[in-house]
């Protein structure tokens, strides 16, 4: 599943700059459904669909920048036909690949479960774009979730980052 991971190909694409005084909570659930999470600002949603190896992957992207840090969310619905195998390895080819599309380096991973999806919670360092990215993975049956945020190195520790990732929930 090399074309799993998309994590950070569509980051500066979609994102809305909001400055830092405007700077209001909003509870987001995308108009697919199945997740829901707070965004510091309202962001702006976007839907595509991707030509992948697999077969049409239909996507839907939540972003909002403010001051210079991206929060994004990613929900990547495979098709229905697809046999998604290992959920394990599907995450693994996913990081492998998020991390490979940004020319990054892994500073750590979390194996987690997210309700009952497999789930992974990465912290990606960015030398060459002076950042780092914390990412929270979800494979829950054929959609692909990713809650990304991208900001300056250290930021990703601080409340507004952890706020984002850590209000993320599914909604069945």
């Amino acid at each position: 599943m090399k074309r799993l991971a998309i994590l950070l190909a569509l980051m500066l694409g979609g994102a809305i700059a909001v400055p830092a005084s405007a700077q209001q909570w909003v509870d987001h659930r995308s108009k697919d459904g199945g997740y829901h999470v707070d965004f510091p600002a309202q962001p702006i949603e976007t839907g595509h669909l991707v030509d992948t190896e697999v077969g049409k992957v239909r996507m839907r992207t939540s972003a909002v920048e403010i001051d210079g840090r991206i929060y994004m969310t990613i929900d990547s619905i495979y098709p229905s036909d697809y046999r998604m195998g290992d959920a394990e390895a599907n995450l693994d080819s996913a990081r492998n690949g998020g991390v490979s599309n940004v020319g990054g380096r892994l500073v750590s991973e979390e194996r987690l479960h997210i309700g009952n999806a497999p789930a992974r919670r990465l912290v990606i360092d960015i030398p060459r774009a002076d950042k780092a990215a914390e990412a929270l993975l979800v494979l829950d049956g054929h959609r692909l979730y990713q809650a990304v945020y991208l900001g300056p190195r250290g930021s990703q520790e601080k409340g507004d980052a952890q706020r984002f990732l850590s209000s993320f929930k599914l909604v069945r």
